[in-house]
């Protein structure tokens, strides 16, 4: 994993990042300790129209049936300087429960879009599993195809942009793992009772 406020690399069993000394701690000081309940598709900005909001329910609903381990959700916000997108989605991965996914979908397993209708910036941030799963590289890729329609003020467009890509990037994981034996899963991942993802096609 990399550390939400200066990107250098860190160990996900460390308690703070070894080169600028961020941790949970300092999150918690910044955004509080408490516990926040959000929705997959959360417009804390009110920014979206209804039927964004329902397209991209739709599409949720879609990558949910497709990878029934993984959670996805959406944070809208109109940000001030002082927030950074990287280190409020660490935040959220660890004070936020979304609503419907108490059990079926740990923070761990989430893909988690932070929109900022301030800048016109976004971010993913991926639990400890799904950034086993999605590149730094595909992650970057995903934020790019949907820089037009963040640009344009167009969020629910960017927003069904990057999911759309994470599909795309997860189902060709999931293929990929497909082929491996039980002892080749143990060496791709920590957890030796991970699962093959990709259930009912969408």
């Amino acid at each position: 994993m990399k550390c939400p406020r200066c990107q250098r690399p860190v160990d996900q069993e460390a308690d703070s990042c070894y080169s600028c000394g961020y941790s949970a701690f300092d999150a918690m000081k910044q955004y509080g300790d408490n516990y926040v309940r959000m929705s997959r598709v959360h417009d804390a900005a009110h920014c979206l129209r209804v039927k964004d909001r329902e397209r991209l329910n739709e599409v949720v609903d879609q990558l949910e049936l497709r990878f029934p381990q993984i959670l996805f959700c959406v944070y809208l916000g109109a940000l001030p300087d002082s927030i950074s997108i990287s280190e409020l989605g660490f935040w959220l991965l660890n004070h936020s429960q979304v609503k419907g996914a108490e059990y079926a979908r740990p923070n761990d397993n989430a893909v988690l879009l932070v929109l900022d209708v301030n800048s016109k910036q976004a971010g993913l941030s991926l639990g400890y599993f799904t950034e086993m799963l999605i590149s730094e590289e595909d992650a970057y890729r995903c934020l790019m195809a949907a820089r037009p329609g963040l640009i344009n003020q167009e969020y629910g467009s960017a927003i069904a942009t990057v999911f759309g890509k994470v599909g795309r990037i997860l189902g060709k994981k999931a293929r990929k793992l497909r082929g491996l034996s039980p002892d080749e899963l143990k060496d791709q991942f920590s957890s030796p009772g991970i699962q093959i993802m990709e259930g009912s096609a969408a």
